[in-house]
């Protein structure tokens, strides 16, 4: 999984809307190496086909939900909680659930002083 951002809102309102988990897709774009040892790479997604599309729609555990203009993706089987705003860009990853607030407000308005 790889943390990803568009500049093209359309892309970003398929994601949220129209592919399911299960779809066949061809992303193309830019991956950039991480800034950081350990950080994950990132990839800036230019162009979106869905290819196939799933026989059934399964969730796998999986939940979208939208919080105003932010976006977040919570899996069963991880803590962490990856926020994007819902035009793509990419806020961070939170640390759990409880965190999520706290990171949209540092991406609003910078850290604490």
């Amino acid at each position: 999984m790889y943390a990803c951002t568009t500049a093209d809102p359309r892309i970003t309102e398929v994601v949220l809307r129209e592919v399911q988990p299960g779809d066949l897709l061809r992303v193309t774009g830019t991956l950039l190496q991480p800034d950081a040892p350990g950080a994950p790479a990132r990839l800036t997604v230019d162009a979106l086909e869905v290819l196939g599309i799933a026989p059934l729609p399964v969730l796998y555990d999986l939940v979208l939900e939208r919080w105003g203009n932010y976006a977040t993706v919570f899996d069963a089987d991880r803590d962490p909680v990856p926020v994007f705003t819902v035009d793509g860009t990419w806020v961070g990853e939170a640390a759990n659930p409880d965190a999520i607030l706290d990171l949209i407000d540092t991406f609003e308005n910078g850290p604490a002083r």
